[in-house]
């Protein structure tokens, strides 16, 4: 009996620990980028993406947005996702019709960083592209992000859910993959 207790311990400390190493070896950094074409105009499209406030009525990742005191003179909004996990936001940059930059202004938060979002006219439409610039201090949610779950999961879900609210089925591009 002891050795099997021995040996469970020895598995689930397995478990642990290689993530753990092996997320020793994955940059903290990443950088991932999606695109994809609605049939809207863009500034039917722009309308939506930089309506920071209005993302829970068409991306269900987005329980709650509401807008905080600015700091200096960017603005600040609280996004909450499905999780409860509040979430700060600052718009970093904002060229109307065309380029949204919002970074994350938590300090206190296991990863960071920022989504650049462009909306540019295509031939029928409208192209969306988001970039992730992130970084993710826990080197076992680094080894996870890398290997299991991929960077690009939470960019793809809202651009689908972007497309769902204009109701097309669409299917995110990755950009720039080696």
């Amino acid at each position: 009996m002891l050795k099997w207790i021995l040996a469970l311990l020895g598995v689930l400390t397995l478990l642990v620990a290689a993530p753990f190493v092996a997320g020793q070896f994955v940059p903290p950094g990443h950088v991932a980028a999606s695109s994809m074409n609605l049939s809207q105009a863009a500034d039917t499209v722009w309308a939506v993406v930089s309506d920071l406030g209005g993302y829970p009525s068409w991306w269900t990742d987005v329980k709650s947005s509401r807008r905080e005191p600015d700091a200096g003179d960017r603005e600040v909004w609280v996004q909450t996702d499905a999780n409860d996990q509040a979430i700060a936001l600052e718009v970093v940059e904002l060229v109307p019709r065309r380029l949204l930059i919002t970074q994350i202004a938590d300090e206190k938060l296991p990863f960071s960083g920022k989504w650049t979002y462009t909306v540019e006219p295509a031939e029928g439409g409208t192209r969306v592209t988001i970039v992730e610039e992130g970084e993710i201090f826990n080197p076992i949610f680094r080894f996870l992000a890398r290997y299991f779950i991929g960077h690009h999961g939470t960019i793809d879900r809202c651009l689908e859910a972007l497309g769902e609210h204009f109701g097309e089925n669409v299917t995110p591009t990755h950009v720039g993959e080696p």
